[in-house]
């Protein structure tokens, strides 16, 4: 009887399955499923990996390695969180090392790299050796340890494994695998009152008397002791006590006096400001109302959409659903689509429930990462709140996920494997962990609303603003006529430069929208027609007046704005097209006294930029804000009336099946910022084409008919909600190649496939980023299919394509539900 066991585990690898480790009798003593361990994989590396498994499934095929060392005493993953990842990687076409790698706080995960140790430095055989070995050997004896890699430098060589394997076979050195551990703990200094003097009168007045002549000294001193009596010995930060008027030079000569000590601590990266807790306020009769009909509704669903216009109080319902969950011992996850622009509502959120909210922010860096994981572990908190990350946190008894504004594109996750959608990936974690999802948005997506609508998830709608304040009133201005009777200055109207007057004389503050950061999309030769284009994307350079640089926004490259056609050498070179940067430059020389401030990408560099902004706003100390979607998000403002947008065509002309959904929506949600207390608000909507069908349906705020119509094309045309859509992407250098690849993917599932359901190979609106062309291919998934069967056919195909050597360099993504 087999005797020996072995352990699964998951690695950061893009490879298929988990990997079989053995286990000595040692291993099993300690060996707990989700602990992190590090194993070596290949001939040099060291991997941090997880315990998926143990068995006695002894390989047939190959030899096993054992575990190098085991770094946690207790799991950190727990073993829902790898049902969970198996999940994903199934559903969302991935392998389990891409959602470990993306699930997991990369400080987590153990770099590795070889070294080697000198241990005979007293080798007396020196002519023995040859140039290489006496180099390393030299080296050796004045750093002691060394890496491979620091080797193959020191003998110019492209590997020294031949030269290091000589050294240890005489005995000279030995190989070190140092793991380097990323997560470091964060240590503050401290200043109180030194213990010997404290409660010591006598010694207390000796220090007093030696600091009569250094009076910040003995002021700092007395300072310290008031404010250590005031805070009942809380630790004060040095850091702190400086910005309270004393500084770091004297704190340490205070110290070197023997009159206070200055000590360490571990703190918490994470924020845990305190702040006085207040009271959910009482919700009105039809909030009330709202709030029993989603009870209702759970009781025989697990999954509620709430349709509420902008500014209901959808939040306020929340709060008293929290409330409830919390008092029944279970946690809550709240899910917003980018925390950093929803400030005010994390606020809000920790003004009731306090100390108990744990906040996860996509700029929060490794460190901070890592703490918050760990609290969350530890059942620290009972409420989450945070983007679509937040849902891969290792969470015990939660009752309740609220997906807030789900319809956001930025739910869907595009940049790294997995391409997974939180929306959808919330209510999977729902059912698996017996946990009610409820979906809240004043424009729900079209999928959400029609599964509403069926009876697969619970409806509620809630038609009034808080307070019976009347939706804005939203007006079209006709760009075609303004240009034609000059009732426009640069790209603002005088309907809306006159309207932006009236608010600023009331002191009203004013939001405006345009879709494009930059100050222009294209730069343009007015004698040859040339426009500079990225070097490496198909992509022309947008011009950003501020750096006086031509960008561009896929892959970064940047260049200083040319004096001259680089095509045919004319001075004469003209801007094309408009954002936000431009709009700001107009509306500065318009209202040259009014405080105008832009919130895009490229103003919100910083870690805090947009909490920042977000408080200048709140105190009134910015008149104009204009911004690009960041703006349509979950802001609450009681000054604002009014709201602006420069130009709705770019919305509605976007080539892609979702463009007047998207549109609709991000209309009239930046629509709800407008009049949101006493009075009611006004919206003034700048286009070339006032006649369009979705923006009158915007002015009228007709949710139903703009779904109707869209699902009616959708049937016609076979797209979500009637089908389900697969999309794969080719990526190489070589464009020939490319083609040549996806033509013979298609070709080998066109068999399985009608031609409305298999399109393409054909290159997206920018058809090569980052010096790699692209080509896509569409599969839509018809209601009579399994979408299962469907993709293992694709795994299958896509395996019999990679059989041949020449087309494994090409890159395949493959995106199941692409937004």
């Amino acid at each position: 009887m087999n005797s020996t066991y072995f352990a699964e585990l998951i690695l950061p690898l893009n490879l298929e399955g988990t990997f079989t480790y053995h286990l000595t009798d040692s291993d099993l003593q300690q060996i707990k499923i989700g602990q992190r361990v590090a194993v070596p994989f290949g001939t040099q590396k060291l991997y941090t990996g997880i315990i998926h498994s143990i068995h006695q499934n002894k390989p047939e095929l190959y030899k096993t390695k054992g575990i190098h060392a085991f770094l946690d005493d207790e799991p950190i993953v727990t073993p829902f969180q790898i049902q969970f990842w198996e999940w994903i990687s199934s559903y969302y076409m991935c392998t389990l090392g891409d959602v470990f790698r993306n699930a997991f706080p990369s400080a987590l995960k153990l770099e590795s790299q070889t070294f080697v140790r000198l241990i005979n430095s007293d080798y007396e055989n020196l002519h023995e050796l040859n140039d290489n070995e006496y180099l390393v050997f030299e080296a050796l004896k004045l750093r002691q340890i060394i890496s491979v890699e620091e080797a193959a430098l020191i003998i110019d060589a492209k590997s020294a494994i031949p030269t290091l394997k000589l050294l240890i076979d005489r005995g000279i050195i030995q190989l070190d695998e140092k793991i380097q551990e990323k997560y470091t703990p964060k240590i503050d200094n401290y200043v109180r009152i030194h213990p010997d003097i404290k409660g010591n009168d006598q010694a207390f007045i000796q220090i007093l008397d030696s600091l009569n002549r250094a009076q910040k000294q003995r002021e700092s001193l007395l300072q310290l002791i008031t404010l250590e009596t005031q805070n009942q010995g809380k630790p004060l930060k040095v850091a702190d006590f400086v910005k309270m008027g004393s500084t770091s030079a004297v704190i340490k000569s205070l110290a070197e006096k023997g009159a206070v000590e200055i000590y360490q601590f571990q703190t918490s990266r994470v924020d845990e400001n305190e702040t006085e807790k207040e009271e959910i306020h009482q919700l009105t009769l039809k909030q009330n109302e709202v709030l029993n009909q989603i009870k209702e509704e759970f009781a025989t669903k697990n999954t509620v959409l709430l349709h509420g216009v902008t500014s209901s109080g959808k939040t306020e319902i929340y709060l008293k659903l929290m409330e409830q969950v919390i008092a029944k011992g279970n946690k809550v996850i709240y899910l917003l689509p980018e925390i950093s622009v929803t400030t005010q509502i994390v606020h809000r959120i920790k003004k009731h429930f306090g100390e108990k909210v744990g906040v996860y922010h996509s700029k929060f860096n490794q460190n901070e990462r890592v703490e918050l994981w760990q609290k969350i572990l530890k059942g620290d908190f009972d409420i989450i709140i945070g983007p679509r990350n937040v849902l891969f946190m290792p969470f015990d008894q939660v009752g309740l996920v609220i997906v807030d504004e789900e319809h956001e594109s930025s739910y869907k996750q595009m940049d790294t494997k997995p391409f997974f959608q939180a929306r959808d990936m919330a209510m999977v974690l729902g059912s698996m962990i017996k946990a009610k999802v409820l979906l809240g948005s004043a424009t729900p997506s079209i999928e959400s609303y029609f599964n509403a609508r069926q009876g697969k998830y619970g409806y509620v709608e809630l038609t009034e603003r808080f307070g019976k304040i009347q939706l804005p009133e939203i007006n079209l201005v006709d760009l075609k006529k303004a240009q034609r009777e000059k009732e426009i200055t640069h790209d603002i109207s005088h309907i809306l430069r006159d309207e932006i007057i009236e608010q600023l004389k009331e002191k009203k503050q004013v939001i405006l929208f345009q879709n494009r950061r930059g100050y222009a999309p294209i730069m343009e030769c007015n004698s040859c027609g040339n426009t500079p284009e990225c070097p490496n994307c198909d992509v022309s350079l947008t011009y950003h007046k501020f750096s006086n640089q031509l960008k561009c926004h896929y892959c970064g490259y940047a260049q200083a704005k040319p004096n001259r056609c680089v095509s045919c050498g004319s001075i004469e070179l003209n801007t094309k097209g408009l954002g936000t940067e431009q709009i700001e430059h107009q509306l500065q020389e318009i209202f040259p006294e009014a405080r105008i401030r832009r919130m895009d990408v490229d103003a919100m560099r910083g870690k805090f930029a947009y909490e920042k902004l977000i408080e200048d706003f709140e105190n009134k100390e910015v008149d104009i804000l204009i911004g690009t979607q960041m703006i349509t998000k979950g802001f609450d403002f009681g000054n604002v009336n009014f709201v602006g947008v420069i130009r709705a065509d770019s919305l509605l002309n976007f080539p892609d099946f979702r463009a007047h959904e998207k549109a609709f929506q991000l209309l009239t949600q930046v629509s709800g910022r407008a009049g949101r207390r006493a009075e009611q608000g006004k919206v003034l909507i700048q286009s070339y084409q006032p006649e369009h069908q979705i923006l009158q349906n915007v002015t009228t705020y007709n949710y139903h008919q703009t779904m109707k119509d869209i699902i009616y094309e959708r049937k016609e045309f076979f797209y979500p909600p009637f089908t389900r859509l697969i999309n794969l992407r080719f990526k190489h250098t070589n464009k020939e190649r490319l083609d040549k690849t996806a033509a013979q993917l298609v070709q080998l599932l066109k068999p399985n496939f009608d031609n409305r359901c298999l399109l393409g190979p054909e290159a997206p609106s920018v058809g090569r980023i980052n010096n790699q062309y692209i080509t896509d291919v569409m599969i839509k998934i018809l209601p009579n299919q399994s979408p299962i069967k469907v993709k293992e056919l694709i795994k299958k195909q896509i395996e019999r394509l990679h059989t041949i050597a020449a087309y494994r360099s090409v890159k395949i993504d493959i995106d199941v539900d692409p937004m």
